[in-house]
């Protein structure tokens, strides 16, 4: 138990890479890295409620380019900065490459800045669990990335939001999310939408 909304903010900003948090004001409990959903349907999460670090996402409207492209116009690149999440029927309005052996995303920030963290919007109607073995990478110059933030294991699940946490600020144009795939089966990336955080835009 913690006294009050504070000090479990003030038990985040202590543990390495911890950017959000869940506190729950009846019964006065603070808890980290529990899965987080997108929410459609205004329902209530009871006395529980989630806060985030409130950052600025450089990642919003920047050109994105894609290893491929499942199905255009419908997973058009520009969908992974669109800034809004929407629930469709397959992954409509979200990227989302063809199977390969290693697809990726490529957003061009077209500025320097220290990222912090990357969150990923997994696909809302099925499939979640493709969103597997991922890894985000960051680098100042165009085709170079020289710099691993982090990563998610997976599998994901149906609306999952993913917080992928650099070990530190790390000073990047370039942000590439990609997807390493086993020689059995090759997933797709598929996200609704990508953010990049940081302090200093």
């Amino acid at each position: 138990m913690v006294p009050s909304l504070i000090d479990c903010a003030t038990l985040c900003a202590r543990r390495s890479k911890c950017v959000s948090f869940f506190f729950n004001l009846l019964e006065s409990l603070c808890q980290f890295d529990g899965k987080i959903y997108v929410s459609f349907d205004g329902g209530s999460a009871g006395f529980w409620s989630y806060y985030e670090l409130e950052m600025t996402n450089v990642a919003a409207f920047k050109p994105v380019t894609m290893s491929s492209e499942s199905n255009p116009p419908a997973h058009s690149p520009h969908y992974a900065v669109d800034d809004k999440v929407v629930k469709t029927i397959w992954a409509q309005e979200c990227v989302h490459t063809k199977g390969e052996l290693t697809p990726w995303v490529i957003i061009d920030l077209e500025a320097t800045f220290d990222v912090e963290y990357v969150t990923l919007f997994n696909r809302i109607d099925e499939h979640g669990d493709r969103l597997r073995a991922i890894s985000v990478y960051l680098g100042e110059v165009s085709g170079s990335f020289p710099v691993l933030c982090g990563g998610f294991d997976g599998p994901g699940e149906d609306a999952q939001v993913v917080h992928v946490v650099c070990n530190e600020p790390t000073s990047a144009r370039f942000v590439k999310i990609q997807l390493s795939n086993s020689q059995t089966f090759f997933y797709p990336i598929t996200l609704c939408e990508i953010r990049v955080l940081t302090f200093n835009a």
